[in-house]
């Protein structure tokens, strides 16, 4: 298959949407145009899926970043040919109509988005708008498929979010998706595709129900062999048709089933342990509804969430006595158990889905006691969380002995930390301006943290029902 993406216009009329923003809609006639004589006036919404296009037309490759789910983000190089391949048997499996109005969470930087969203949209006949849906509030067209990431169905979830108009399909990728996520984006949609891939391979397999763990694999996918080292297969989706995936798998017929991750073996104290099944048992112990196991500083650490009886449980016995009866779960399947706990309200997640492994090392390398997030609201420049500063946390002792208070410095931190986890920025240079502590915040106290980002500052607020107990503006840049 050549570079020449003119061809693949073949099968729309002239006058048929191909792309459309709220500005305007652009026709497979001028998309056509442009990759032929560049004759075509487009706005920025547009910009990055015709430079794309551009560059497919020209080079007939593109690299694309990984999101890093085993290792640093990384260059992968992909042949326009391989990805034409891939959308093309995608589309037999799922025979999506022509004219679906197609949306996303993701970018065409990554294959996800570029053969899941775009490519696929332009070989199944769709449209497909370029305004990129940032929150779940923009999900309002009849006759519309969604292309976006667990992570973001399950802020859904969480809040659950109703779309105006039912979707025709949610297609998702990037980490697996959970039982409860799936099934609550089956009530909102009439189709879920969940996709199996990397942007090394290409898409593997796809499933539509959490009640299989088996992914059918597309046409295009061989399994060769599976071990404990990793999986090779070969795959029409790669100049390089051999391919090493990290997970372990298990083949029946067409279909495979993952059976763990080849790199989360941890090795402490001479011990091998599985990360993933340790996972498993946390999960198992009544009061975690999720978690993440990883080595840190030559001992296991633990990043978990903690369910509504959890979250009880430590308010009533502290933290000390929660991490005790989670280790009891532990003591008699292990060899070596988990000896850091760090608990909150979500594992953190990368844009596409992802652990975010460097996030989680960032709250771990945090000497701070973290406060009991029992909720969160972020909206475009508006956030709140609501917040309980634990009697045990290290930043209460010694301040002050008899009359223990929350530290203004504290204050102030876990203000910077919130802004980088609602608006992902960094406010800890510069001059902090109208700072005001009003009231004193006491240990156990439940106080809701606003934030309010403006042009060159986030402003917040530490308040409850009654009273306000600090403010205070911090800058977005160095001012100094």
């Amino acid at each position: 298959m050549t570079a020449d993406l003119s061809g693949y216009f073949l099968q729309y009329k002239p006058d048929d949407i191909v792309f459309k923003n709220s500005e305007r809609a652009y026709s497979a006639g001028e998309i056509k145009a442009l990759l032929e004589n560049g004759s075509l006036d487009y706005d920025n919404s547009i910009e990055p899926f015709i430079d794309v296009l551009q560059e497919f037309n020209d080079t007939g490759k593109m690299n694309f970043s990984t999101s890093g789910s085993t290792a640093e983000s990384k260059s992968v190089k992909s042949a326009l040919g391989n990805l034409l391949i891939e959308s093309r048997d995608m589309q037999e499996e799922f025979q999506f109509p022509k004219g679906l109005e197609i949306f996303t969470t993701t970018t065409v930087n990554h294959r996800f988005g570029m053969t899941c969203f775009m490519l696929l949209g332009m070989y199944a006949g769709c449209v497909i708008n370029t305004d990129r849906i940032n929150y779940p509030e923009d999900i309002k067209t009849p006759n519309s498929g969604l292309v976006t990431t667990p992570s973001f169905l399950s802020i859904m979830e969480r809040y659950n979010i109703i779309p105006e108009f039912k979707l025709e399909f949610i297609m998702t990728a990037g980490s697996k998706l959970q039982d409860s996520t799936f099934e609550y984006a089956q009530k909102i949609s009439k189709r879920v595709i969940e996709i199996y891939g990397s942007s090394e391979t290409g898409t593997i397999g796809y499933r539509e129900t959490y009640k299989s763990p088996e992914f059918k694999l597309l046409k295009g996918i061989r399994i060769i062999s599976s071990g404990r080292e990793c999986t090779k297969i070969e795959t029409a989706y790669t100049a390089d048709n051999i391919q090493l995936i990290g997970d372990r798998v298990k083949q029946v017929n067409d279909k495979i089933e993952l059976l763990g991750r080849c790199d989360r073996i941890l090795k402490i104290q001479e011990k091998r342990v599985s990360a993933e099944d340790m996972e498993k048992e946390i999960k198992a112990s009544g009061i975690i509804s999720d978690c993440y196991c990883f080595e840190y500083s030559k001992k296991i650490a633990v990043i978990a969430v903690l369910n509504e009886f959890g979250r009880t449980l430590l308010l009533r016995e502290g933290k000390l006595n929660l991490v005790k009866t989670a280790k009891s779960y532990l003591k008699d399947k292990f060899e070596v158990i988990p000896q850091r706990w760090k608990f909150i309200d979500e594992i953190p997640k990368t844009a596409n889905g992802k652990i975010d492994k460097k996030r989680i090392q960032e709250i771990f390398d945090i000497n701070l006691s973290l406060p009991l997030i029992l909720s969160r609201n972020i909206q475009n420049n508006f956030a709140q969380f609501e917040l309980c500063f634990l009697k045990e946390s290290n930043f209460f002792r010694g301040h002050f002995p008899e009359i223990p208070v929350l530290a203004g410095v504290v204050q102030l931190f876990y203000a910077n930390f919130f802004i980088k986890q609602a608006f992902g920025i960094d406010c800890r240079r510069g001059q902090i301006r109208k700072v005001k502590f009003t009231n004193i915040i006491r240990p156990d106290k439940t106080v809701t943290l606003t934030l309010q980002k403006g042009e060159n500052s986030v402003t917040y607020k530490y308040e409850d029902l009654h009273q306000v107990y600090s403010s205070g503006s911090l800058p977005l840049t160095n001012t100094l």
